[in-house]
């Protein structure tokens, strides 16, 4: 009788670790980190061609554009910490600015799948009728839907004081 309560013991022991294996297995499998790669040349261009297509539209107030450019889900992390929806951000950008030389430099995109660009970068431009000079960091994050890229994120950092 020892031997069959043994018996049954181990068994059901072995059942439930079989089961647990199994269970993080499954876990661990449908769970699999994707390393981000480089764009191609091509993909790239087109990318930081948005990129500029989308800061321009944005420096004249081209609510129409940036409509276009951006996607339903679109959040928006100013240099204040403040955060905007896409209704909330485009009635934002709707309002009149003075921006001059615009430059995007120190660019690097990260590709997650085919349809997610993470683009980071520097941008600086002269800001209203004193044409202050303002320079960010910021990080973008652009979605692929349906063969057209739109902004999905974007979160600006102030680089020096700004007056």
């Amino acid at each position: 009788m020892l031997a069959v309560i043994i018996k049954h013991f181990s068994m059901k022991y072995y059942l439930i670790f079989f089961i647990t294996l199994t269970h993080y297995t499954s876990v661990a499998q449908s769970t699999k980190i994707i390393a981000p790669t480089k764009p191609s040349s091509a993909l790239k261009k087109i990318l930081i061609q948005e990129m500029y297509d989308f800061s321009n539209a944005w420096g004249m107030s081209d609510t129409v554009t940036l409509s276009k450019l951006l996607a339903p889900e679109y959040r928006h992390s100013d240099v204040f910490g403040e955060i905007q929806h896409r209704k909330e951000w485009l009635i934002f950008a709707a309002k009149k600015r003075d921006i001059a030389n615009l430059e995007i430099n120190d660019i690097e995109i990260l590709m997650y799948y085919d349809t997610m660009a993470v683009i980071t970068g520097k941008m600086t431009y002269l800001f209203g009728t004193e044409k202050i000079k303002q320079d960010l960091r910021f990080t973008q994050i652009f979605g692929n839907y349906d063969g057209q890229w739109k902004r999905a994120a974007f979160q600006g950092t102030y680089i020096k004081n700004v007056k």
